[in-house]
């Protein structure tokens, strides 16, 4: 790993995927848009980051899927970042 791996903000894995969402202030904010998108089919797993404003997703759920149940969530969908 190189010495500034850890601060960058692309998956490493090619069924990984980091979007930007915004609204995300608390543990509590992350907690309910993991939970909003991992009900989505093709969706493996969710993080969020409310100091990064980041959801990395794991798998082949599609994009607009996603936006819907983060903006369900009453969240801000900016995409791919």
């Amino acid at each position: 790993m190189k010495l500034f791996d850890k601060f960058t903000h692309k998956a490493a894995d090619p069924d990984t995927t980091v979007y930007t969402v915004e609204g995300l202030h608390c543990s509590h904010c992350e907690a309910a848009v993991c939970r909003a998108v991992e009900e989505i089919p093709g969706v493996e797993s969710a993080s969020a980051s409310a100091s990064r404003k980041t959801l990395t997703i794991k798998g082949s759920a599609p994009e607009d899927s996603i936006r819907s149940a983060v903006e369900k969530a009453g969240y801000t969908f900016k995409g791919i970042q």
